[in-house]
C-alpha cells in the first residue's frame, strides 16, 4: 500500500527472535522465522526475505539462515512435505532445504548478530 514508505523498500531488523520448542526438528531461529513468514506470504508476489546469523550457523545445522518468498511454500509442497507440519515440529531446516532456500556460508568467525532483510518490490 506504499505506506509508510513507497516501494521498493527494504525492512531491516536485528537480534535473536524467540522460538517456542514443540518438536525435535532441525534448524534455528532464522529458519523458523523464514518458514513462518513463508506461510504468510504463500502465493504473494513482490516480497523476498533473507534471515541469517553472522557467524554462519543458525541453530543446529550448517546453514547461516535462508531465504523465503511467495513461492517457498509451493516448493515445499511440490517436494512432498507439509510446511505447517514442519513448522509445528520445529523442522524449518528441512522445509527450507526442500525448497532450495537455505543459505550456507560456512562458519565466518564473526558473531555480531542475527539479521533480517525483507525486500518489498
Amino acid at each position: 500500500r506504499d505506506r509508510p514508505f513507497p516501494r521498493p523498500v527494504v525492512l531491516l531488523s536485528g537480534g535473536e527472535t524467540t522460538v517456542t520448542l514443540r518438536g525435535r526438528g532441525k534448524g534455528g531461529r532464522n529458519s523458523e522465522f523464514l518458514l513462518s513468514l513463508a506461510l504468510g506470504l504463500d502465493g504473494m508476489a513482490g516480497v523476498t526475505a533473507l534471515a541469517a546469523d553472522t557467524d554462519g550457523i543458525d541453530g543446529s545445522e550448517d546453514n547461516a539462515g535462508g531465504f523465503a518468498d511467495g513461492g517457498t511454500v509451493a516448493r515445499i509442497r511440490a517436494a512432498g512435505a507439509d510446511p505447517r507440519a514442519l513448522l509445528d515440529g520445529n523442522d524449518a531446516w528441512t522445509a527450507l532445504d526442500l525448497a532450495g532456500d537455505l543459505l550456507v556460508t560456512g562458519p565466518t568467525g564473526t558473531n555480531v548478530n542475527d539479521f533480517r532483510a525483507i525486500l518489498i518490490s
